[in-house]
């Protein structure tokens, strides 16, 4: 079936971004806005002999092009991958209209996709395009619900903590609400208790578990997580450095932690 993509023409040949682009370099991302590979979210896989064959030059000439759009942040390449992003791409499509019930779920599955070492930037930019609602309803829906007793999330990159009680694992009670930090932000309060977060460390937190959930890290249910994060708080020695590696840390091998 055929499809329509649209340009926005001032956004693209008036555009500040493309002032250093020379001629080829504006054709390559035409090209990338409107290939016949091309997605809802602009990261897609990409063949450099393909790519080249449809614009009329080789593998090699496409790959030059390719480097000078990644200088100039305008397109990232992967060559071991053969994953494209076109880093301009909700300059010229409209990101709230990914987020409707007809193409939620495709654009969930392809942020999957998504290279792990590109997903913060992508969701970034992504959901600054976004208003809070919307940005609930991808975030949400990127994590799907594997233990429903405790509410699946995940979290981010690794780093050396001490040591985390794995029985707060089994603490079925509500945690309690110290009086100096009752609110929670609008997205981690659809589905987790932050309230033992610290206000300002608790999107970190929620973002570092859609990471992990998102790659595949997530080995413990987001509440556990957020709980252990909330005990580390509590501790005037313990308290993070980085929320966000802690957070994904602990997401992945809280169960593996020996008890104190």
């Amino acid at each position: 079936m055929g499809r329509q993509r649209t340009i926005r023409d001032q956004n693209f040949w008036r555009s500040p971004r493309l002032l250093n682009c020379s001629t080829e370099d504006k054709v390559a991302l035409l090209h990338l806005l409107t290939a016949p590979d091309s997605n809802i979210t602009g990261v897609y896989p990409l063949v450099p002999r393909i790519a080249g064959a449809e614009i009329g030059w080789t593998a090699e000439q496409w790959l030059q092009v390719m480097h000078r759009l990644q200088d100039e942040g305008l397109a990232k390449y992967d060559q071991v991958k053969y994953v494209v992003w076109v880093r301009i791409w909700w300059d010229h499509h409209t990101a709230t209209q990914v987020t409707g019930p007809k193409l939620r779920a495709r654009a969930v599955e392809e942020i999957r996709r998504i290279p792990s070492e590109w997903l913060d930037d992508f969701l970034h930019d992504f959901n600054d395009r976004l208003d809070d609602g919307q940005q609930r309803l991808i975030n949400d829906a990127l994590l799907p619900r594997s233990n429903p007793a405790v509410g699946d999330v995940s979290v981010p990159q690794a780093c050396g903590i001490d040591t985390v009680s794995d029985q707060v694992r089994h603490n079925s009670k509500p945690q309690p609400k110290p009086s100096t930090e009752t609110k929670t932000t609008s997205r981690s309060s659809y589905e987790l208790d932050m309230s033992g977060i610290p206000t300002e460390y608790q999107s970190d937190v929620y973002r570092a578990l859609v990471k992990a959930k998102t790659i595949g890290k997530l080995r413990n249910g987001g509440q556990l997580v957020v709980s252990a994060m909330a005990e580390r708080f509590r501790s005037a020695s313990g308290k993070p450095q980085d929320a966000v590696a802690l957070t994904m840390y602990l997401a992945e091998h809280l169960n593996r932690l020996d008890p104190p």
